[in-house]
């Protein structure tokens, strides 16, 4: 069964608490082991001596157990109307964390504007963001289900690929990956 962390922007709940209750609702919908900071439960997956250790400084325990969560999630999906630096640092970390994270908006699509392999988004309405969730999730089993290959390749081709993701800071499979998503977004796929 899929983990998935979901949150949203405190300073928005004024605002969009309708729309934070919608996506939580459409998720409950699933079949999901659900964490986040709108669900309420987030801070009980942080490791005991941590909660301990961080109980007299709230703001960092509240940073340290959306961390732990989105380590610990398969999935992130995030309410995004409200747009905030905390939520956008969150999904850094998300995405950096190779976790598909979709982000949510009553306001606008950011994956118009994003382009990350993990990264997903969508503008939507609160009847029909279950849809969008559900959509989410079979990409989010689909990217579960890699596939291994082999691949041969000459001597000075295996040397340039490991000389470019070195130079990009990544591993070579993960440069292959970025080449063909590069490839893939050229040609408007």
């Amino acid at each position: 069964m899929l983990t998935v962390f979901f949150t949203a922007s405190y300073a928005g709940k004024s605002d969009y608490q309708s729309e934070y209750d919608a996506v939580l609702k459409a998720l409950r919908g699933f079949r999901l082991n659900l964490i986040g900071t709108e669900v309420g439960n987030y801070q009980e997956f942080l490791p005991e001596k941590l909660r301990a250790r961080l109980k007299t400084e709230p703001k960092l325990l509240h940073y340290e157990a959306i961390r732990h969560g989105i380590a610990i999630a398969d999935a992130v999906v995030m309410e995004v109307s409200q747009e905030d630096f905390q939520l956008g640092h969150e999904a850094t970390m998300a995405v950096d964390a190779k976790k598909p994270t979709l982000c949510l908006s009553v306001r606008e699509d950011w994956s118009q504007k994003i382009k990350h392999e993990y990264f997903f988004g969508a503008k939507y309405q609160p009847g029909e963001v279950a849809g969008v969730i559900q959509d989410f999730l079979v990409r989010v089993r689909e990217m579960s289900r890699a596939k291994r290959f082999n691949l041969f390749v000459y001597p000075h081709q295996m040397e340039y690929l490991e000389q470019t993701a070195k130079t990009e800071g990544v591993s070579v499979a993960q440069y292959l990956r970025k080449l063909i998503n590069t490839d893939k977004q050229l040609k408007g796929e």
